[in-house]
């Protein structure tokens, strides 16, 4: 984990409230300090010189296999499916969507796009960043969201630590497939810019359900830019993105110690490669409100981007001899199976989310809004 990253980012808990009403003291919310009355819109050719200014150039994992793509080569790749019968589990299969024609209205959970096997690597090459710009009167600044899509989620990867006597005896990965698994996968980097100055401000990153805020000078702190672009990371699987290359731990907890027990975090390693996204030049503008600019229609549709409700299952039982495997001898002597079990509890809602599968699309998430969960 990058030291900036890990010392400067806010604590705080998700609400969803407007931004530009509450204020910055609220948990749960990257609020403004001050709010102004005077700050004009940004026209729509300042917007595109900005977003060429300080778009992000983000860096995949070399060992990535579920690439960044386009809408169209994701829908190139799926059916949009209609539930006739939630409860019987009965579908019907509408053909090969277009980004044109997906369903506007309907009942809540009525569609949903189902992704064909072949799809889940992505297109790198059609990849770009969609770019909401959100302003609204009495905010001094503008954010430049930059939304970036996976086709898939691949499975998450688990660090352990076994410890006796609370030093640690044996300590591994452990990849725990198929734990972290979905369909669709949408991530962001939001890029602050002051409205006046037209001076980068903040910079937010998602990482998975929420993520971390910088500003001042823990930007230069916490990224390396190439010219003015900020340099981000996506972590190998899951996409979340970081402000530097590392194994960026979250998620960690320590049960027992003495006379034994188990350290671990969720891994998300990012690194430098060839396979990078210059989101400054490949992007498309898909919302700025304050200007007039229309959405495509994706962006509106309302339904999931994969089968709802079909998230991994997979008992404590089972995590548990995964655990027990990767012990080692010395501290399975110490442990009975039930400490195993007591852990994949605390490992599980990391991974086994009910709407896991069938994210929800940028326009419903509360940061499309302005809203950023941060940790």
């Amino acid at each position: 984990m990058s030291v900036a990253a890990g010392d400067h980012h806010i604590y705080t808990d998700a609400i969803a409230v407007q931004p530009q009403v509450v204020q910055s003291s609220v948990r749960g919310l990257v609020t403004p300090t001050a709010i102004s009355t005077t700050a004009k819109p940004l026209t729509e050719e300042q917007i595109k010189t900005l977003i060429e200014k300080y778009g992000p150039v983000l860096n995949l994992h070399p060992d990535e296999k579920f690439f960044n793509t386009s809408v169209e080569d994701f829908l190139n790749h799926s059916e949009l499916i209609e539930v006739l019968d939630k409860k019987a589990k009965k579908v019907k299969s509408l053909g090969k969507p277009t980004a044109a024609n997906l369903p506007q209205t309907g009942k809540d959970s009525q569609y949903y796009l189902q992704l064909k096997e072949d799809g889940k690597k992505g297109d790198f090459s059609a990849a770009k960043a969609y770019v909401r710009a959100f302003w609204q009167p009495g905010m001094p600044y503008t954010d430049l969201q930059f939304w970036l899509f996976n086709a898939y989620n691949g499975p998450g990867t688990l660090h352990l630590d076994g410890l006796v006597m609370d030093s640690i005896t044996s300590s591994g990965d452990i990849n725990v497939s198929p734990l972290g698994e979905h369909v669709g996968d949408w991530e962001m980097c939001m890029v602050r810019v002051n409205n006046t100055t037209l001076n980068l401000d903040s910079i937010w990153l998602s990482q998975h359900s929420k993520g971390q805020f910088f500003t001042g000078d823990q930007i230069e702190r916490a990224f390396h830019f190439q010219g003015t672009r900020p340099i981000i990371f996506s972590s190998r699987n899951g996409h979340a993105i970081f402000s530097r290359a590392g194994s960026n731990p979250t998620e960690s907890k320590k049960i027992g110690g003495i006379p034994a027990g188990f350290g671990f975090f969720v891994r998300n390693d990012t690194a430098v490669s060839n396979y990078k996204l210059d989101c400054s030049q490949k992007y498309e503008l898909v919302s700025a409100d304050f200007i007039g600019v229309k959405s495509p229609s994706w962006v509106t549709y309302p339904f999931r981007w994969g089968p709802e409700g079909t998230s991994t299952r997979i008992t404590p039982g089972a995590v548990a001899e995964i655990v027990e495997a990767a012990a080692g001898d010395e501290l399975t002597k110490f442990l009975p199976f039930a400490v195993g079990v007591i852990l994949a509890g605390e490992i599980l809602p990391h991974f086994v989310k009910g709407d896991i599968n069938g994210p929800t699309p940028p326009s419903r998430h509360g940061s499309w809004m302005g809203i950023y969960p941060v940790y």
